[in-house]
């Protein structure tokens, strides 16, 4: 009997029930990202940590975690099991995570002196303060068997029924001073609460890189495996950082005493994290991962492609686009709440960008196909620095909305062609180990040095000059890099050269076009990944090659 070809799965034009997990998943692992670690630095400097130790804890985790997104691709490539590897980052991801909640805050007191009178009717207490001293922080200049409950306010402000002595009281006049002591941090640095913090932090990151890491060249192998298109499945975990993070700014809002970093309450960002890791662990419980072929000298052909021209290049330039977003991931709050931004603001910073990466998700393949990878990447610098460059102008926190559509380009779609090059660079044996090492290069160690760096910027020459200086480096670099391929890297594109021995598993490596993105049909496969073996078919029409399927596991 003949045997003919297998076609892709049957399915209607907008519904592929081969990849709804995959969807969820996406939706699920980055809206809790987006639920949670934008807030990590103003949450460090909630439990008392100085700018300095916050540009610390980045420059740690630097040359911590820079190492579990390249480990991860090579286990998958090694083994060629995804579902383990995903599963267990998931659920260290979500302990290591939630662990950071339960720091608890350095604080000390600091005693203060505030002019206090009475009311001219004796029935309240107004004092010439700023702030609001409660009952616990409040002392006065001498001690009475008996205390006396009043109404008091502060510049205004009501503070409520404060309790003072009796004697305190006869004495108040606009010329006396009582004293208060108010919370503050405390001049000391890198104590228990830094190390503690820390400790925890590094494993957090690295388990989060390890997660983030897995899921592009699962969508990629899925894609091929089931049809599909790769940034419209990208596309839903944009729509999950959306949703998320303004979601969880408003919840913060709510169950907030105030707006200063000690009465913030970040618990729901905690828990919001918690619940969507572990509806993702369903999910991906559910999703029909496939076992890739197994590569068997990953370490050696990793090495080749490393040294080929293009890869340097590209992996240089990814790690100074780190820096920029690192920068701006770790410090955009910071500026925006210096201008007196509201936490459900600080959340729509993130909707508007993902937003707005939607319609370029769906036109992912044309526009590369037209632009091309580099030059992507070098628009990426530049909308990098309009971003940077809008917080440095703007006094007024709303004014980020315009500034944030730049958020589409220098984020979330230059990472989806970031990882479309990785496929078009390697061969499918090495396109998560290439990935991994992608996602080290940039959210380890460029968003490091970024963070780190520019911790240390901010506090030699302030936010404003901060944000313009780290605008104009970016500014740069994106000539840099479009110069350095105008003159040496154009001529590498469409035919990528490496020196391989005979044999060697990615001899399929050469004569791939480094402009244009793999082709997808909406439910066929990546022609020009190709990487899955081919048997040939004997049927009625002749000699026909099929595509060996993922093995199920």
């Amino acid at each position: 009997m003949d045997t003919i070809a297998k076609k892709p799965p049957a399915a209607s034009r907008w519904f592929n029930p081969q990849l709804l997990h995959l969807k969820v998943t996406l939706f699920l692992v980055f809206g809790a990202t987006s639920a949670l670690t934008p807030y990590l630095t103003i949450h460090m400097q909630s439990i008392g940590l100085t700018v300095e130790e916050v540009a610390s804890v980045y420059l740690t985790l630097l040359f911590t975690s820079c190492l579990s997104p390249p480990l991860t691709g090579f286990l998958i490539d090694r083994f060629g099991r995804y579902k383990p590897v995903l599963l267990s980052s998931i659920v260290l991801n979500a302990i290591a995570h939630h662990s950071i909640h339960f720091i608890p805050a350095r604080v000390m007191t600091s005693q203060l002196e505030v002019r206090a009178s009475l009311a001219a009717d004796g029935s309240s207490v107004l004092m010439q303060a700023t702030f609001c001293p409660s009952d616990k922080y409040l002392h006065t200049i001498c001690h009475s068997t008996r205390n006396l409950s009043l109404p008091t306010y502060a510049n205004n402000q009501s503070c409520g029924n404060l309790t003072f002595p009796e004697c305190a009281l006869t004495e108040l006049s606009p010329e006396k001073t009582i004293v208060v002591d108010r919370s503050e941090t405390p001049p000391t640095e890198y104590d228990k609460t830094f190390w503690t913090y820390l400790a925890i932090r590094f494993v957090a990151a690295s388990m989060l890189a390890s997660t983030l890491t897995i899921t592009d060249p699962i969508a990629l192998d899925m894609v091929e495996q089931h049809g599909g298109d790769f940034g419209r499945e990208k596309l839903f975990s944009s729509v999950g950082m959306a949703i998320f993070t303004p979601l969880t700014g408003l919840m913060i809002d709510a169950c907030s005493s105030g707006s200063g970093p000690q009465e913030t309450v970040y618990t729901p960002a905690f828990y919001t994290y918690d619940l969507l890791l572990l509806g993702s662990l369903v999910s991906v419980s559910l999703m029909p991962i496939g076992r890739k072929v197994p590569s068997e000298s990953v370490m050696k052909d990793t090495g080749r492609i490393l040294r080929l021209p293009p890869v340097l290049a590209f992996l240089a330039f990814l790690f100074l686009l780190g820096n920029f977003w690192g920068f701006i991931e770790s410090y955009l709050f910071v500026i925006m709440k210096a201008m007196g931004s509201p936490n459900y603001l600080l959340g729509l910073t993130y909707t508007v960008g993902t937003v707005a990466s939607i319609p370029m998700m769906y036109l992912l393949e044309r526009i590369t196909k037209r632009v091309g990878h580099v030059n992507l990447l070098v628009i990426a610098f530049f909308a990098h620095a309009l971003r940077i460059l809008g917080y440095s102008w703007i006094t007024n926190p709303f004014w980020c909305f315009p500034i944030e559509l730049n958020e589409a380009i220098s984020c979330y779609f230059m990472w989806v062609v970031a990882s479309t090059y990785c496929a078009v660079l390697a061969p499918s044996s090495l396109v998560a180990t290439l990935i991994g090492i992608a996602g080290m290069v940039h959210f380890c160690i460029g968003k490091g040095v970024g963070s780190f760096a520019g911790g240390f910027l901010i506090a030699r020459v302030g936010l404003e000059l901060a944000f313009r200086y780290v605008g104009y480096v970016a500014v740069v670099c994106g000539v840099l890099y479009k110069l350095v391929h105008l003159v040496w890297l154009h001529k590498y594109d469409g035919q990528t050269q490496c020196v391989l021995q005979p044999g060697s598993a990615i001899n399929e490596l050469v004569k791939r076009k480094a402009s244009i993105v793999p082709k997808v049909d909406q439910f066929g496969s990546i022609a020009s990944l190709g990487g899955f073996p081919r048997k040939k078919l004997d049927s009625a029409s002749g000699t026909v090659e099929e595509q060996a399927p993922l093995e199920k596991g």
